[in-house]
């Protein structure tokens, strides 16, 4: 019987674990999702690409100081940004992960790890231009009656 609540309970470590997500989260922003990634695209720069319904937004690659690559293939390892908004109303949450990702033998480039370190003074920019974006809204001008 201990055996068998032994490898009970380290199953269930394992699988909580495998549940658990990277990155950092910014949680209750109050702008909608328009207004958010207007925000996350002043904090990244351009988009690599986003996604069809506009909730995941992939930044450029970048080098280990921040650098936008230019030439891929003189590379070894790169670094994207990943960001999510997460919810399906307001307020939504947004997580922010780095994504880096090294080169293997046949060319391609493999993720290696998400590097947390990195993601948060990206979140905490994006957490700025958030509070910008709703201080320097006008609520009287911006209503709309139709």
């Amino acid at each position: 019987m201990k055996i068998f609540s032994c490898c009970f309970i380290l199953c269930f470590s394992f699988w909580l674990i495998g549940c658990s997500s990277g990155g950092i989260v910014l949680r209750e922003t109050p702008l909608n999702v328009s207004e958010t990634r207007k925000s996350v695209v002043a904090a990244i720069g351009e988009p690599r690409s986003v996604s069809e319904n506009g909730r995941e937004i992939f930044s450029k690659y970048y080098d280990k100081k921040g650098k936008e690559i230019s030439k891929m293939n003189m590379v070894r390892e790169r670094f994207t940004t990943h960001v999510t908004i997460l919810g399906d109303r307001r307020p939504y949450d947004v997580q922010v992960e780095v994504l880096r990702e090294e080169r293997v033998v046949d060319g391609n480039f493999e993720l290696i790890d998400r590097d947390d370190d990195k993601a948060s003074p990206i979140a905490e920019l994006i957490k700025k231009y958030l509070h910008q974006s709703r201080d320097g809204r006008n609520i009287i001008d911006d209503f709309r009656s139709f």
